[in-house]
């Protein structure tokens, strides 16, 4: 996954389209450039949310808005903050690994 997401941009617009390719290494790069998941999480376009049911603990931001279906999925890996406050929570990470990158409704 991470090859795709950060070393193989032949292969994601392959894989995805131009469109959503350029989107995720877009993504991507806020990421890297972000200190927490809070910067990412306050650029609403990106629609941070928590998965549920079988997906619980991970995360997912839209690649290209909600116009496209397209998601990032991600487990955080140093949150220290319990979830009563979202912001705190999102302040609280740093680092994450992405699971996949997917189709929404596939």
């Amino acid at each position: 996954m991470k090859k795709l997401c950060t070393d193989n941009f032949k292969k994601a617009r392959k894989n995805w389209g131009d469109e959503t390719a350029e989107a995720l290494y877009a993504l991507i790069d806020l990421l890297k450039a972000s200190s927490n998941l809070q910067d990412v999480n306050a650029m609403q376009i990106y629609n941070l949310h928590s998965l549920k049911g079988n997906r619980a603990g991970e995360y997912a931001l839209d690649i290209k808005g909600r116009s496209n279906s397209y998601r990032l999925v991600f487990i955080p890996l140093n949150n220290e903050v319990t979830k009563e406050n979202l912001v705190m929570f999102y302040k609280s990470i740093s680092i994450i690994r992405i699971e996949e990158v997917s189709k929404h409704y596939e």
